[in-house]
C-alpha cells in the first residue's frame, strides 16, 4: 500500500464545537457587528443561507456565505477579513482540538516507510487548515482536498474520483481511513479503495463496529490497533 487517504475530525482530530450555543451565538453577533461597523445580522442570513445549500452532496464555503451577509448589510468585506472573522467564529465554538493518541508517529511512521499521505475531508478550509497548523500535523500531508474547496461533500463519488484524479493515485495502491460507516466506509469502498474504520468517541451512535467489520477491510475503536495496522501495510 502507498497511498493512505484520511478524514479528519474524528479519524485524526477530536473536537468539541457547539455552534447553537446561545453564549457563543450571542458573543459572535457582537463580533460580527463590530467587524461591519454597522448593525448586520449575522444569524437570521446565516440559517436562511445554510438551508439554501441544502441539497445531496452540497456543501457551503463559509468564507463566500460570511462576505455574502455583510455585502447583503451593505459591507464589503475583504478575503483577509473574512478568513478572520470565519478563524473567530470557529474559536469561539471550540471547547476542544487534540489529535487522538498516536497519529503524530503513525503519520511519521508511514512518510518514513514510504508511504504518502492524503487529507479527503468533509471540513472548511477556514477553519481546518489553521487547526492542521495548530495541530503540527499539515506537514505530514502530500495533498489536502476539503468539502469547502471541491463544492461538494462526501459521500460525493465525484469528491473521491476527484483526489484519484488530482494526484495521479493508483486505486489499487489507496486505503481511505475513517470513522463514519456510511459516509467513509460505504463511499470509499464503492470508489474502489480499500477502507479501515475507527471506531471513535464522535463516530455516528449508530455505527457499529460489527457490521464495519463485514464491510471495511479493517475495524477497530483502538487507535493503537490502527496504527499497527496501517504500518503493516507498507512494503
Amino acid at each position: 500500500m502507498k497511498n493512505f487517504i484520511f478524514d479528519i475530525y474524528g479519524t485524526l482530530v477530536d473536537i468539541r464545537t457547539d455552534e447553537h450555543s446561545e453564549t457563543f451565538r450571542r458573543e459572535f453577533q457582537r463580533y460580527f457587528r463590530q467587524v461591519c461597523d454597522k448593525e448586520v445580522d449575522f444569524w437570521g442570513p446565516y440559517e436562511q443561507l445554510i438551508r439554501v445549500c441544502e441539497q445531496p452532496y452540497g456543501e457551503i464555503d463559509f468564507i463566500a456565505i460570511v462576505k455574502q451577509i455583510a455585502a447583503d448589510g451593505g459591507v464589503n468585506l475583504s478575503d483577509g477579513t473574512a478568513w478572520e472573522v470565519a478563524a473567530h467564529f470557529r474559536e469561539l465554538s471550540r471547547s476542544r482540538l487534540l489529535t487522538y493518541p498516536g497519529v503524530p508517529t503513525m503519520l511519521e511512521g508511514i512518510r518514513q516507510k514510504g508511504g504518502k499521505l492524503y487529507i479527503l475531508s468533509n471540513a472548511q478550509a477556514s477553519f481546518t487548515l489553521k487547526e492542521l497548523e495548530e495541530l503540527k500535523i499539515k506537514q505530514y500531508f502530500d495533498g489536502i482536498e476539503l468539502s469547502s474547496d471541491f463544492g461538494e461533500k462526501k459521500p460525493s463519488p465525484a469528491f473521491f474520483r476527484h483526489i484519484l484524479n488530482k494526484y495521479a493515485l493508483d486505486l489499487s495502491e489507496c486505503i481511505y481511513i475513517g470513522n463514519d460507516f456510511a459516509c467513509d466506509i460505504l463511499s470509499s469502498k464503492a470508489a474502489g479503495m480499500k477502507a479501515a474504520y475507527i471506531r471513535s468517541n464522535i463516530s455516528p451512535a449508530e455505527d457499529d463496529l460489527a457490521r464495519a467489520a463485514e464491510t471495511a477491510d479493517f475495524a477497530t475503536d483502538d487507535y493503537s490497533c490502527l496504527v499497527e495496522y496501517l504500518l503493516g501495510l507498507l512494503h
